[in-house]
């Protein structure tokens, strides 16, 4: 309407919804009389205006004058399309106040009526061929916002508030500034995958050269000293030569079972199971290793025997054992580690409790990050992971493939429990 009111200030336009109602116009008066054109009066004008062939329409097209009802004004309309639905028309009243006061001031209404009215109508084609020639630029305009609102969607992302927009600039600005913020988030992300992946590879190295630095120390040791050395002593350094071996493999069997997980190559096969029988089978396997270190591991007294649940057998005894191994890691001489079983709606939950040295509460968001360990001097705050390992990082990848996640709650030097829940095995 600001446009068209440009070309010439005699003409009054409107802005009509599809039934004709006027939703915005261009006089200074704030109510108009008459808030619905009759559209019937001018469809055939509606209709060229759509297909672009105006040789059919027989001017001057006359229709609602809404500054006065009731008596028709010589007027123009077009249609504004979205694609191939009309939104609404643009109405333009030629002969307005302005036209008539000069009308009937300088020309005279019965004598130069019928070529003013023709001049009018040739003034509003060209301002209805420049709108469309704006529209066609602008439709452009949209086409872009559109796609720029089409590359953000994968991430979730709402569509523009086109209501916040001025016109289609304003709608292409605020799509490229959203588009840059996704690209800088995305730099971001790339750049704390690189320091993540810089960080794992190091402390990988680490904890593999470790153990190959001190067999080769033993081994170089043995073939130095030959039969110098006593049988006792070439058979202490061929103990701690496997005790490293045996770690070196674990660490290795751990990074292959973590990689294995997260590609997805390692999808859980579901089954139904006593969870109670497994649980006996993992504190059988890790007793001696329990009495070795002077901890009693044990069920719970009120353990439920019968308890079935659906999951991965071989999984769920790898997270047992790694829950169970870390407990014992943690628990001092005389301590304790006890497991349980709780039911709890259509789902078992397990538990894994220590009375051990406990987890500060602001190291408990990161126990299950990989490789992640205590950094500083209080050594009574450590955190109970696998030594700056893999095995509390595995736990939680494989009870994502359950659709579970593990819970931890612990108190500093008190001890910390391990929860996690699957869901129970229908009979």
């Amino acid at each position: 309407a600001m446009y068209i009111g440009l070309i010439h200030p005699a003409l009054e336009v409107y802005l009509l919804d599809r039934q004709g109602r006027v939703l915005q116009h261009s006089l200074a008066a704030p109510k108009l009389p008459l808030q619905q054109v009759d559209l019937a009066a001018v469809q055939a004008l509606v209709n060229a205006s759509l297909s672009g062939d105006y040789r059919s329409v027989q001017l001057p097209v006359y229709g609602d004058d809404p500054r006065v009802p009731g008596q028709p004004n010589l007027v123009s309309i077009a249609a504004l399309p979205s694609g191939a639905q009309v939104q609404g028309y643009l109405y333009v009243v030629l002969r307005g106040a302005a036209a008539s006061e000069i009308r009937a001031q300088n020309l005279g209404q019965s004598q130069f009526g019928p070529a003013w009215g023709l001049t009018l109508t040739a003034v509003a084609l060209v301002g209805l061929i420049i709108v469309a020639l704006q529209m066609t630029i602008t439709g452009r305009l949209r086409r872009l916002a559109a796609q720029m609102q089409a590359f953000r969607q994968p991430d979730g992302a709402a569509l523009l508030d086109s209501q916040g927009a001025k016109d289609e600039i304003d709608l292409v600005a605020q799509a490229a500034g959203l588009l840059q913020e996704r690209v800088q988030q995305q730099f971001h992300l790339l750049e704390e995958g690189d320091r993540l992946r810089r960080e794992l590879l190091s402390n990988i190295t680490h904890d593999l050269h470790t153990p190959i630095a001190n067999i080769q120390g033993y081994v170089e040791t043995l073939l130095l000293g030959g039969d110098k050395l006593s049988p006792e002593l070439r058979h202490q350094y061929l103990q701690t030569s496997m005790s490293h071996c045996q770690r070196l493999s674990r660490r290795v069997a751990e990074l292959f079972e973590l990689a294995r997980l997260e590609s997805g190559q390692a999808p859980a096969q579901l089954e139904p199971f006593c969870i109670a029988d497994l649980l006996s089978d993992v504190v059988q396997s890790q007793q001696l290793s329990a009495q070795q270190r002077g901890v009693i591991l044990c069920l719970a007294p009120d353990i439920d025997r019968q308890a079935q649940v659906l999951a991965d057998i071989r999984l769920i005894e790898r997270v047992l054992q790694n829950l169970v191994e870390n407990a014992l890691r943690h628990t001092p001489a005389q301590g304790r580690v006890e497991l349980a079983l709780q039911a709890q709606g259509g789902s078992i939950v397990v538990r894994v409790k220590d009375n051990g040295q406990g987890i500060a509460s602001a190291d408990l968001p990161h126990i299950f990050e990989r490789y992640w360990s205590k950094r500083g001097n209080d050594a009574a705050a450590a955190v109970p992971s696998a030594a700056a390992g893999l095995g509390l990082a595995i736990v939680k990848r494989i009870l994502a493939l359950h659709g579970s996640r593990i819970d931890v709650s612990s108190v500093l030097r008190e001890g910390t429990e391990f929860s996690f829940a699957l869901p129970m095995a229908r009979a």
